[in-house]
């Protein structure tokens, strides 16, 4: 069963909202893709849980690369200055597009609480999450770097 389209749209709303003013980079939004048939290429994951009226995950992956231009950007100094803040970074960006996706849903009723984030950094490993779950991802375009945005529904 497909992610309900405005969900997917509040959410892609967010990272733009998101990636404008705190990373200050504009995003190139690509078509949502229900299921499992995107596996973004990345190496750190954020993730931020959400539980209410829906339930769930949002997600954010990107490459090593990639994870340190946001955090450089955020900080701004070069990317090779970044040292050991790029988790922090990822992990605030990710929740502040969990933040917003629960704003942009509390303004239509609904009503979620969301939790700390966490992200992984690594490198031969894969998100995998239980087969009753729903999911659509958002592809992203950050100049040359895909970032992808990952909404996973639970069922209530």
């Amino acid at each position: 069963m497909p992610v309900r389209t405005e969900l997917i749209e509040q959410l892609v709303r967010a990272t733009e909202e998101v990636f404008e003013t705190m990373v200050f980079r504009t995003l190139t939004t690509g078509a949502p893709i229900d299921g499992d048939a995107l596996r973004p290429r990345s190496n750190v994951v954020g993730l931020v849980g959400f539980g209410g009226t829906v339930s769930g995950l949002v997600a954010l992956y990107s490459t090593q690369e990639a994870a340190e231009e946001i955090a450089a950007s955020m900080l701004g100094v070069p990317r090779e200055e970044v040292n050991g803040e790029m988790p922090d970074a990822i992990g605030e960006v990710t929740n502040m597009i969990a933040g917003s996706f629960r704003l942009k849903l509390a303004e239509r009723g609904e009503t979620l609480a969301i939790s700390i984030p966490w992200v992984t950094v690594g490198s031969d490993f894969y998100t995998k999450y239980s087969s009753d779950v729903q999911r659509s991802m958002c592809p992203f375009r950050m100049g040359d770097s895909e970032i992808c945005v990952e909404l996973i529904l639970t069922r209530n």
